[in-house]
């Protein structure tokens, strides 16, 4: 029997960095099995991770946001500035990562929606996000929010060179939630 969602999403907290990274290091291995090397994928820890969403979160330079679900975390999003100076977009989406048995709840949706509002907080107009080119589950999420296909760009990951893809708007009222 499929398990009602009680959906909250909320922005993350310093207590929240171990389940952010729970969720990171989950999804990674889920999502991305077969397009980055197996022992890449095992060697991810959560205890890394950890500290580093509570160096994220504590700086307070990027929005965290994340779902919690009856007390644990089912998924977390990130956004701020636009990191790498691409021309026409101020703001990003940095991370969306959902659980995989949390997904297709509108979880993902909500993380949009909190990331968008934290860029519009920030007055920055609209948002790019990269995503991998052979991960057609999360383009095709981008595609269903209105996110039109930008650019492409080799990217190495570990010891995998891999090609990613951006998706954009121009202005954040386009969002299709």
């Amino acid at each position: 029997m499929d398990r009602l969602w009680t959906q909250m999403v909320r922005p993350a907290a310093l207590d929240d960095a171990e389940g952010i990274a729970r969720v990171h290091v989950a999804t990674w291995r889920s999502a991305y099995r077969g397009l980055l090397p197996d022992d890449f994928l095992a060697s991810l820890s959560e205890s890394n991770y950890a500290e580093r969403w509570r160096r994220v979160i504590g700086e307070g330079s990027s929005r965290v946001y994340v779902v919690d679900e009856a007390d644990d975390i089912a998924g977390f999003a990130s956004g701020g500035r636009e990191r790498a100076g691409e021309i026409g977009f101020a703001g990003e989406l940095y991370a969306l990562y959902v659980l995989e048995g949390a997904q297709r709840h509108g979880h993902g949706r909500e993380l949009v929606r909190a990331v968008a509002g934290a860029l519009r907080e920030l007055e920055l107009p609209d948002m790019i996000v990269w995503v991998l080119r052979d991960n057609p589950t999360a383009r095709a999420f981008y595609e269903r929010l209105g996110g039109r296909y930008v650019r492409s760009q080799p990217i190495t990951i570990g010891n995998a060179t891999l090609e990613e893809v951006s998706y954009g708007w121009r202005d954040l009222g386009e969002i299709r939630y």
